[in-house]
């Protein structure tokens, strides 16, 4: 979690790209920047190390296009409300109207070892303050509540359609497909996203969703705080194997739930 400053609004030009189509399954991901005593974001630095593109047999050959947003999103209430809406729109406007197939935002776990999908987020209690002194009640709770929104959203379906491949919460088979895919990592699944920033984006992504019929089909990234060129290269792997986890699990209807 962190920034490196005012929040950027636009999404990433990056490296060039093929131009988007139909079969490319398309990937928005977001880093946090510093805050506290983290001076450097370890989530954001791997964000960034990501390739635009990259192909996967498992889906048919179908290209994987990564989109990073191109700056450290601050660690503020306000700002993860007022800034995921025109992330969204912005991938919209450039995909004929689209969401993406699938969301990831990363963050750091300072004290933790080990790489860790989230698999629930809060609505509430957003009691510590982010890097403007504030906390997340009016921009999370009080908001969500008048919306109707539940005390907890997990990654799930739209409707209750059990025809289609698409997203469920985490559980053992989605983890040992992860394993698969980064055999010398730590991996883990978790139900504490902590009630800070990490724990507010995935509900916000997730509300996002929910209020518009679409499926959640996001997930949270937890990582160690490291930033050290090894750390970076790991988590840049471990990140590739929860996209490609996601697609074998969500998107490949020979293997979804």
């Amino acid at each position: 979690m962190g920034d490196y400053g005012t929040a950027s609004y636009i999404l990433p030009v990056g490296d060039p790209q093929p131009s988007a189509s139909a079969d490319e399954i398309s990937v928005l991901i977001t880093g946090f920047g510093p805050f506290k005593t983290n001076h450097v974001n370890a989530s954001y630095l791997i964000a960034s190390s990501l390739p635009s593109y990259f192909s996967f047999p498992n889906s048919d050959s179908r290209r994987v296009s990564l989109h990073v947003h191109p700056t450290p999103i601050l660690v503020a209430y306000a700002t993860v409300r007022e800034v995921l809406p025109l992330i969204l729109e912005e991938f919209a406007a450039s995909h004929g109207g689209r969401r993406p197939d699938l969301i990831v935002h990363i963050g750091i776990a300072a004290p933790r070892q080990y790489y860790a999908v989230e698999t629930l987020a809060h609505r509430d209690d957003y009691n510590m303050t982010d890097v403007n002194g504030r906390p997340g009640y009016v921009d999370g709770e009080k908001r969500w509540k008048e919306l109707g929104l539940p005390p907890v959203l997990t990654p799930g379906r739209a409707t209750d359609d059990p025809s289609s491949a698409s997203p469920y919460q985490p559980e053992d088979q989605f983890l040992e497909t992860w394993r698969s895919f980064a055999p010398e990592s730590d991996l883990r699944i978790s139900k504490d996203a902590g009630h800070y920033l990490c724990d507010f984006i995935f509900y916000n992504s997730m509300s996002l969703a929910q209020l518009q019929g679409q499926d959640r089909n996001v997930l949270f990234l937890h990582v160690p705080g490291a930033s050290d060129d090894a750390q970076i290269e790991q988590g840049r792997v471990v990140t590739l194997a929860l996209i490609k986890t996601m697609i074998t699990c969500w998107l490949d209807k020979k293997h979804s739930a």
